[in-house]
């Protein structure tokens, strides 16, 4: 028999853990579900998923609104810029605040194209960046923003995040674009290290962190346990959920995303594995999301994450709070690209929550069911682009594959 290498081993154990724990976590009305019949050994070894470039070349889906709805002119954005920055708290990027802190930390110009040192250019440049950001412009955000270096890598990449979870057709896409926003942001930990624990630099500090949790994060929610488990998912997001709390307790989605972490957990091992395994608690659940909605109650994300933590928790016990909070994030009047795309998807997981509520006893049937549909399709199912899950695509999903890419 040939040698296997070291590697080759690890996933084996890696895998041999994670049957282990899909046993312990099965719920007394549930059957244990299988998941090592949705992977290939191929999927196990890799540790990142390969990035195509071209899928920054070809042109992206527009949003589904007008985008005059949120283009500002750059007064509007610096009196609108608290509200619309009350999720992650960045600093406004005036010309004193960059000259001030490039000052400090050299490697925050580096990368700039086209700049002569002029920092109110520096700042007319930013505000463009932002302003297509706020509107929705993604593609020309991102491509704009990766010009200006570090300080344009946050609207750069938060568009990235937002067409990939929302607009982008194929979850192949959506995953090689979350992946990209996780290596982008991973370059920066160690220059950034020093920047923590300033005050004026902490809020870029941990929306970069951030960033880069939350797309790791929206690969792992839709991945089979024993991928998880061999790339070590858990573990990344977990830490810089903690991480990122500590260097902005200020910022409410920061919050969230703890919360949601453990909620996530739970979702994927069950409440006893999480706890024993990951630290994961209810208690964290509920503390934090209730320090995020005190901090800022009117931001969608937050509510109808906040709903999916009720149900991955405690299923159908709390669905109708959980159907509450997705309402209620329905109902809040966007005023950026960001705001207006979780509330088009509230309205997307209402009709997916009573899908499974009225047809499904087991919530990890519905969860295999729906990886199984995606996988099949090739089909984001978080696009606001297509339609909500229907039993029909569940039960029938070579009905609704994609076509390959050329």
């Amino acid at each position: 028999m040939a040698a296997y290498s070291q590697p080759y081993w690890r996933t084996l154990c890696l895998v041999a853990l994670c049957a282990i724990s899909l046993n312990l976590y099965a719920d007394r009305d549930d059957e244990v579900d299988d998941e090592m019949d949705e992977v290939t050994p191929e999927e196990l070894q890799m540790q990142e998923i390969p990035v195509d470039e071209r899928i920054f070349q070809e042109k992206w889906n527009e949003v589904p609104y007008k985008k005059s709805y949120f283009t500002y002119t750059d007064q509007q954005i610096r009196e609108k810029w608290d509200y619309l920055m009350r999720g992650l708290k960045v600093p406004y990027p005036s010309a004193a605040y960059m000259q001030e802190q490039f000052e400090k930390y050299p490697f925050m110009k580096e990368g700039i194209v086209d700049w002569d040192g002029d920092y109110q250019a520096l700042e007319a440049r930013s505000l463009r960046v932002w302003r297509l950001f706020f509107a929705g412009d993604f593609q020309q955000a991102r491509e704009l923003g990766l010009q200006l270096g570090p300080i344009g890598e946050i609207p750069a990449l938060f568009s990235q995040l937002m067409y990939a979870i929302y607009l982008a057709d194929r979850q192949s896409t959506k995953y090689m674009m979350l992946q990209d926003v996780a290596n982008r942001a991973e370059d920066y930990f160690d220059l950034m290290a020093e920047a923590a624990e300033d005050p004026e630099v902490a809020p870029i500090v941990a929306t970069v962190k951030l960033g880069y949790a939350y797309a790791i994060a929206r690969i792992a929610e839709e991945s089979p346990v024993p991928i998880v488990v061999a790339r070590r998912y858990i573990g990344k997001i977990k830490n810089s959920a903690e991480e990122v709390v500590e260097i902005m307790p200020e910022q409410p989605l920061a919050h969230a995303f703890r919360a949601g972490v453990d909620a996530g957990i739970m979702r994927r091992v069950g409440k006893f594995t999480g706890r024993m395994t990951y630290g994961a608690r209810t208690t964290t659940v509920q503390d934090s999301f209730s320090e995020a909605l005190e901090l800022a109650p009117d931001i969608p994300i937050v509510n109808y994450e906040y709903a999916n933590a009720l149900i991955y928790m405690n299923r159908k016990r709390d669905l109708n709070e959980a159907i509450s909070y997705l309402e209620k994030a329905m109902r809040i009047r966007p005023e950026f690209s960001m705001d207006a795309l979780d509330v088009m998807y509230s309205y997307k997981r209402l009709q997916e929550v009573r899908l499974y509520a009225l047809n499904f006893r087991s919530f990890r049937k519905f969860e295999k069911l729906r990886r199984k549909y995606s996988k099949k399709t090739d089909r984001n199912l978080t696009s606001i682009l297509s339609d909500p899950l229907s039993m029909d695509k569940l039960n029938n999903p070579e009905k609704y594959v994609l076509p390959e890419r050329k």
